[in-house]
């Protein structure tokens, strides 16, 4: 394969800077031509009594010359302050990034490349695909959707700062363009362009706090530092999808020039800071909510869960308290290494998720119920509160599995985090009272309240600053425990969760409350638990969530797939969802997001379109041959020619016999071959029993010898072979010998 660079452009602080420091000068020329053409229109009308229209076009121009040199030269130097400041922080938590040292094998050239670049197909449910330690995968797939742009071929490679930053120019990000030509091609017919980005290591780097959790004064500002690095790498990821994707929707020579253009004006700027004031802002900030749920930022979906509490009644003074809670939230999921840009399943961004999934959920009538200020408030601070676990440690050194208790015993060694426990959320809330205090107090004794509640570790037992007492529990406070008790996951198996749920259910009836209305509730809580990360996310994102959720949980990812579909079925079918998930005011972006999920997590797995393509071909051919082994494509071709009226299926590694297998197969007539790039020991197990006539492995005598001997994969072949087989006995098959 050919590669010819038709052009390469590049994210520079160079020409950044440039363009800072020309705005800079245009905003002092502005000013001062204000100042001239100004002062000579002010005399004309002062002293003649006439009014100049050329000074005033000129006054105007001057004035408009100044704002945009000024808001430019603002926009400008914010790009360079997120670059240089991310790549700062990362360093000092990292002092290797942007310096590792890494090659990625090229199957194209058959040559290894600098940096990390996952050519080719990509297994997202491997749990074995590899990346190196230092990148963080889930921001590698953030940046590589990001960019993505409909019928381009992109490749994402994240290299060291050598190759990408210490240069003249200063890149900070290059997009090139690649003409590619495929080896069989003859006369240069077939090719096609393809777009390569790349990008520094400390854009994806993995900034991961297993290690640094402690609540100590040391570890705080630990998992501070990393909160704010992971914020700025959100920033200047952001950036650079801004900048790259543009040049790779727009290839053209200009598009540099226009990308300074565009993100100097004034209107655009202008707009995005007077947005907010708007009052078309509300619909702005719950859109953008609904659209890039798993993506936005802590602050913008604070401002879309305030906007759509308020819009279902809940007035001033229940939103300043809202927004109390929150921000104590944050500062406690912060010090703890859970704050925003945290890649970890149950962070701040998943609790706030689940509290506006609940709200967009919640309807407003159901089953003849309407649901009042107070109860939705009832439900968002149980939302925010469901996973509130700040002591998320593992304190048994011989063991995975948490002790009952929150705290660790004398001499206990600290683990990694093994994630939030129901038990020790309310544990922590009946402590120190935290809804308590919430219901029972006013806003201004709130604050004061919540700015004094503090974690300081003492003689290894944590002390956190109880509030005033005398506080009683309220009805309300035990409705939120009933609502947490029932988010318990999975809590059809979880008798202590249900025991709790259901004494409070009781104690509450015994008080005279509707405990049906408080059923609902909790269900809409439960399923916005359950359904946010679907919902939210398109699937790989998702399933990227997913596989952090499994390192959490010390699960094997490698049953992920069967796992989340059995998952889903434990509240997919239940009949509550299925109504809300038809209620007219739910949005339509969730309801398409969790049909597309469901159906990648429910028949995406990569073998599906195998089966697909064996169910189809049993329809019109007399057999389904599949050929294994020795991947050849001009073996399966000469097969598939030469028997027309069967069906050949390949299975192999080699991407350049894949390539050239599937060319080769559109002179098939009738097309009665196909090949798929995968391993044959886990794509054959997911094929249906008695699917296929013969089986061939195509072996070199070369390796007979070595392959025949390896007993144990031979036989796990073999075995799962045989069942797969449709002739009996299903122990033979048909195995070809190449030479």
């Amino acid at each position: 394969m050919t590669n010819f660079f038709s052009y390469k452009k590049s994210f520079s602080l160079f020409y950044n800077d440039l363009a800072r420091w020309f705005f800079f000068f245009m905003f002092f020329s502005g000013m001062l031509s204000s100042y001239v053409f100004g002062i000579e229109l002010a005399l004309n009308y002062a002293i003649h009594d006439e009014f100049d229209f050329l000074y005033f076009i000129f006054t105007i121009f001057s004035v408009l010359g100044t704002i945009w040199g000024m808001m430019a030269f603002r926009e400008f130097t914010r790009s360079s302050d997120r670059v240089n400041k991310t790549r700062t922080l990362a360093c000092q938590i990292n002092p290797r990034i942007g310096k590792y040292e890494y090659k990625s094998y090229n199957p194209e050239t058959h040559e290894f490349e600098d940096g990390y670049i996952p050519f080719g197909p990509i297994d997202f449910w491997d749990p074995a695909t590899y990346a190196p330690e230092w990148v963080d995968k889930g921001k590698y797939w953030h940046v590589l959707l990001g960019l993505h742009i409909q019928n381009k071929e992109l490749i994402l490679q994240v290299v060291k700062d050598d190759d990408l930053i210490n240069t003249r120019i200063r890149n900070v990000a290059t997009t090139e363009r690649e003409n590619i030509r495929f080896p069989w091609s003859k006369n240069g017919s077939n090719r096609k362009f393809r777009y390569r980005v790349k990008i520094p290591q400390w854009a994806v780097m993995r900034a991961d706090y297993q290690g640094t959790k402690s609540n100590n004064q040391e570890g705080v500002g630990t998992n501070r530092e990393i909160g704010k690095l992971n914020r700025n790498i959100v920033l200047l990821v952001d950036e650079i999808i801004e900048r790259e994707r543009f040049r790779i929707k727009y290839p053209w020579k200009i598009t540099g020039l226009w990308i300074y253009l565009y993100k100097s004006l004034p209107i655009k700027i202008i707009y995005n800071e007077i947005l907010e004031k708007l009052p078309g802002f509300r619909k702005s900030i719950v859109k953008e909510a609904n659209e890039t749920l798993a993506d936005i930022r802590e602050d913008r979906l604070i401002l879309a869960i305030l906007d759509v509490a308020k819009s279902k009644g809940l007035n001033e003074t229940r939103i300043e308290k809202i927004s109390t809670l929150i921000r104590f939230l944050d500062g406690v999921y912060s010090d703890i290494g859970l704050g925003e840009g945290s890649t970890e399943y149950h962070n701040f961004h998943h609790s706030l998720e689940v509290s506006y999934m609940s709200l967009k959920m919640l309807p407003t009538q159901i089953n003849n119920y309407r649901f009042s200020a107070d109860e939705i408030e009832i439900m968002l601070v149980a939302a925010l509160l469901h996973d509130y676990d700040p002591l998320q440690f593992t304190y048994n050194g011989n063991s995975s599995k948490p002790e009952s208790t929150s705290y660790p015993k004398s001499g206990s060694t600290i683990q990694p985090s093994v994630g939030p426990r129901v038990h020790r959320t309310i544990e922590t809330i009946h402590r120190y009272q935290i809804h308590d205090v919430y219901f029972k107090l006013d806003q201004p004794e709130l604050e004061r309240v919540f700015k004094n509640f503090s974690f300081k570790l003492k003689s290894r037992q944590p002390d956190i600053q109880a509030p005033p007492i005398g506080i009683e529990k309220s009805d309300k406070s035990l409705i939120v425990e009933a609502l947490i008790w029932r988010t318990d996951f999975p809590y059809f198996k979880q008798e202590t969760a249900q025991e709790m749920f259901k004494k409070l259910l009781s104690e509450l009836k015994a008080k005279g409350h509707d405990i049906e209305k408080i059923n609902i509730l909790s269900e809409v809580l439960w399923l916005s638990d359950l359904s946010v990360t679907y919902m939210g996310s398109d699937p790989i994102r998702a399933w990227n969530r997913v596989t952090n959720l499994y390192d959490e949980l010390f699960l094997p990812k490698l049953e992920a797939v069967s796992r989340t579909d059995s998952y889903f079925s434990d509240f997919a079918d239940t009949h509550l969802f299925q109504e809300l998930m038809r209620m007219k005011g739910f949005p339509d972006v969730f309801k398409n997001r969790w049909n597309s999920v469901y159906q990648f997590f429910h028949e995406g797995n990569p073998s599906t379109i195998l089966i697909r393509t064996i169910t189809n071909a049993r329809k019109s051919f007399l057999k389904i041959n599949m050929v294994i082994g020795y991947f050849k494509g001009e073996f399966i071709y000469q097969l598939a020619n030469d028997i027309g009226a069967e069906f050949f299926i390949g299975i192999g590694e080699d991407q350049n016999e894949i390539y050239y297998a599937k060319s080769k197969f559109m002179e098939l007539e009738p097309q009665n071959a196909s090949v798929f790039w995968g391993n044959p020991t886990k794509l054959l197990p997911n094929i249906p029993d008695d699917s296929i006539d013969n089986l061939i492995i195509n072996m070199p005598k070369s390796i007979q010898l070595e392959i025949l001997t390896n007993t144990s994969s031979f036989a796990s072949l073999i075995s799962t072979i045989s069942t797969k087989l449709k002739d009996t006995p299903k122990s033979w098959g048909f195995i070809q010998y190449s030479l």
